[in-house]
């Protein structure tokens, strides 16, 4: 049987189609896939992009996507997947390259939120969350994959907000809720301001909003001597 239906499933006869979490033939193929898929995705959005638009894209049949991913919202997860595996790989080398720690907590903060927000801003990355949000009405669970992982830069605030507590310069009952109001003050709060990436924010942009979003913050959580 052929498949059917933009997002439809594509059985093998006497067999269920792989599922998500089945990952056949070559990665090169696969990463293919996925890359013509988001460019895809991002023209049209998730409900009017077609199993047979991707495939002429990716140079590739339609049952080979089948096989690789299962339906056309599996495959839109594993864009998702793959856009925050990238994005994370990009902020660890960043982090690893131009963060160092100065012991001067306000600096510090300052320094790794800046690194975040340009990398939140990333057009790429805009560009993903609002074929997302649009669709978050009919497919709330896409709202709900994008938002599932820890960032990188709420883990590395974590480690640091950890010590400076137990150095008692910072007063925290729970760490990973203070890193994540943090994110909140910062990168989503300049995600928010340039529209989720219809509006370019200069320099002077960013640096304010890092600078706002860390004040206050410590403002809440410094110790009080």
């Amino acid at each position: 049987m052929s498949p059917r239906g933009q997002g439809g499933r594509a059985p093998a006869a006497g067999s269920a189609a792989p599922s998500p979490d089945t990952h056949p033939g070559r990665p090169d193929k696969r990463r293919a896939i996925i890359d013509a898929a988001r460019r895809v995705f991002l023209r049209n959005g998730f409900t009017d992009t077609s199993v047979d638009a991707i495939a002429a894209e990716a140079g590739v049949s339609k049952q080979t996507i089948y096989n690789h991913f299962g339906d056309k919202k599996s495959l839109f997860i594993a864009v998702i997947e793959t856009a925050q595996r990238d994005a994370a790989s990009e902020a660890e080398s960043r982090f690893a390259t131009e963060f160092t720690e100065s012991g001067d907590l306000d600096r510090d903060l300052r320094a790794a939120a800046r690194i975040w927000v340009e990398l939140i801003l990333a057009k790429n990355i805009n560009a993903l969350r609002r074929v997302i949000i649009a669709e978050q009405v009919r497919h709330p669970e896409l709202g709900d994959e994008w938002a599932r992982p820890r960032t990188v830069f709420e883990k590395v605030l974590a480690r640091e907000i950890k010590q400076q507590v137990h150095n008692g310069v910072l007063e925290v009952r729970d760490v990973d809720l203070a890193a994540h109001q943090l994110v909140l003050l910062t990168a989503y709060e300049a995600a928010h301001q340039s529209r989720y990436g219809m509006r370019d924010l200069s320099p002077a942009d960013i640096e304010k909003i890092v600078d706002d979003g860390v004040e206050m913050w410590l403002r809440c959580y410094r110790t009080r001597r």
